[in-house]
């Protein structure tokens, strides 16, 4: 496997845009979200699909495709149970959602993702890091080190499932904030389990989130990792 060592400051489009032949091809988003990736492989040429569980998210996402004007199909599925036949997409995307599967289905995921993918198809996960500054600024509000292991974990055992690695890319993307209390208050607006951490732990998570930070002009700024594995179906 060809192994891209040396860290640079990019972004996952920007990155899949490299490592991913898209025009023309039959694409899925696995746990698209609000769609937002799916739009980018729609506006890139892909027959765009995208998939998840939350049916009310993918209102959203339809909603926002109509609205600039893409052609997207919207699915609702498990990743660990895909609704599709054997052989149906050029190229299946995780991005920023594998760690999300059950740790008990993650291997059944990547199985499910061989299993719709034609051969020569291409599998793209692209996931955070649990080390670097913006994790060690976070951790205490959003400490997803043992999933996001798992999920790597997953990616390596991929060859069980047909899957030979390609190409593995690390990249960063800059985080910044003008003080700990615009950080906070962005995470209070992410739901009750983030407002009782603040409450209960917020000093401890203020040295954190200060000793993590470097300066640059009046904003705090910290590097947040992410991995991205390229891997082909046999």
């Amino acid at each position: 496997m060809e192994l891209e060592r040396q860290v640079r400051y990019a972004s996952n489009t920007v990155v899949a845009g490299e490592l991913l032949h898209l025009a023309g091809r039959a694409a899925l988003d696995i746990g698209c979200g609000d769609g937002k990736f799916t739009r980018f492989l729609a506006r890139s040429g892909a027959r765009a699909t995208g998939l998840d569980v939350n049916p009310y998210v993918l209102v959203r996402a339809r909603d926002t495709a109509r609205d600039e004007g893409l052609d997207i199909a919207w699915v609702e599925g498990r990743a660990e149970d895909l609704p599709f036949a054997d052989d149906r997409f050029n190229v299946v995307v995780f991005s920023n959602s594998l760690h999300h599967v059950a740790p008990n289905e993650m291997a059944r995921a990547i199985a499910e993702a061989a299993r719709v993918l034609r051969p020569g198809g291409d599998l793209y996960v692209m996931e955070p890091v649990a080390e670097g500054p913006y994790f060690e600024a976070t951790r205490l509000i959003n400490d997803e080190r043992a999933v996001r292991n798992l999920a790597r974990d997953a990616v390596h055992g991929a060859s069980e499932h047909g899957l030979t690695p390609v190409t593995e890319v690390t990249f960063m993307a800059l985080r910044t904030w003008s003080s700990f209390e615009e950080f906070a208050a962005e995470q209070e607006e992410r739901g009750e389990k983030r407002r009782q951490v603040l409450a209960e732990r917020g000093n401890e998570m203020r040295t954190l989130f200060q000793g993590a930070a470097r300066r640059e002009g009046d904003r705090l700024a910290f590097d947040q990792i992410f991995r991205v594995n390229l891997l082909r179906r046999r």
